[in-house]
């Protein structure tokens, strides 16, 4: 990845086909990530982990139960493939490239068009850390760091300001009222409020906060 501008991308695969090669744990760990993002599977590969079995029983799911071949690609909009044979991979990175396919190749990030970077997730709020596949343990230890840094109170403040947005907006419609009002959601004290508050509790506080009142 050396020498390459890596472009940060958060994308919606709901209903867009995603092909993961490979049955292992490496690659029912990615194709369980990409299920969770409503991705419909195909995956390619003569056997597969019991886990990943029970993730292509999902709706929409396919697998083709054999070796790797040229064509299985057709149709995706992205491609992973996580064999143990290098051979395989680069054949389904080539297919890839010539199809003009996103491709994630697991063993050598240098040979595919985009990697998965490590993700710290608070509800709405998702933050996303890369080395450009120099370094995957540098980009655990700093997830481990963010996700002490970013404590489940986040995920009320996002959740509440999404909620809120248009009511925000009607309340201070210059954007420096805006900004400021948000601010104040922001500081230590009312950070830690929104710590222990939780769900209804959440949304209360918040729209004290941003002194937007009671909802009618």
């Amino acid at each position: 990845m050396s020498g390459r501008a890596l472009y940060p991308l958060f994308a919606d695969l709901r209903g867009r086909r995603c092909a993961v090669v490979g049955g292992g744990a490496v690659a029912t760990e990615k194709a369980r990530k990409l299920a969770g993002h409503g991705a419909l599977l195909r995956v390619v590969a003569p056997e597969v982990t019991g886990e990943l079995a029970a993730i292509l029983a999902g709706e929409g799911a396919e697998h083709r139960a054999r070796a790797y071949r040229a064509g299985d690609l057709e149709g995706c909009l992205l491609a992973v493939t996580a064999t143990d044979r290098a051979e395989v991979n680069r054949a389904v990175a080539g297919e890839a490239d010539a199809r003009g396919i996103l491709v994630d190749v697991v063993d050598d990030p240098a040979a595919g068009t985009f990697i998965v970077p490590s993700l710290v997730r608070r509800g709405e709020l998702a933050v996303a850390i890369s080395t450009g596949g120099a370094s995957p343990v540098v980009a655990a230890h700093l997830r481990r760091r963010v996700e002490a840094a970013i404590g489940p109170e986040w995920e009320a403040v996002v959740g509440a300001l999404g909620e809120l947005r248009a009511e925000l907006k009607e309340r201070y419609p210059a954007p420096a009222e805006r900004r400021a009002a948000v601010e104040r959601l922001l500081s230590d004290e009312a950070l830690a409020r929104m710590a222990g508050a939780g769900g209804e509790g959440a949304r209360a506080l918040a729209r004290e906060v941003l002194d937007l009142g009671v909802p009618a």
